[in-house]
């Protein structure tokens, strides 16, 4: 009897939310024009890259003869990159 219960009060509380649910979803369906509206717009921005670049060095041996060494270093460089970005009115 007490299981028989239960079950009747899960029917009745299922049933009132669906209820609510359809009752509200009808109510909102009009609502409909004050969603907000976007558009996209491209928009440049500048991106930090480091890009390797090489150069040359004159150095000295124990002898006094000069020699060339190349050196690689590191330069950090602003790269213009577009991006769609979403705007609403």
């Amino acid at each position: 009897m007490r299981h028989l219960l239960n079950l009747r009060a899960l029917a009745a509380s299922v049933t009132l939310t669906a209820m609510i649910l359809m009752t509200s979803s009808t109510a909102s369906a009009g609502g409909d024009c004050h969603a907000p509206q976007y558009y996209y717009k491209n928009v440049t921005v500048y991106e930090s890259v480091r890009k390797p670049y090489e150069y040359t060095v004159v150095k000295y041996d124990h002898c006094g003869d000069p020699y060339a060494v190349t050196r690689t270093a590191w330069k950090t460089v602003q790269v213009p990159v577009t991006v769609r970005v979403k705007v609403q009115y």
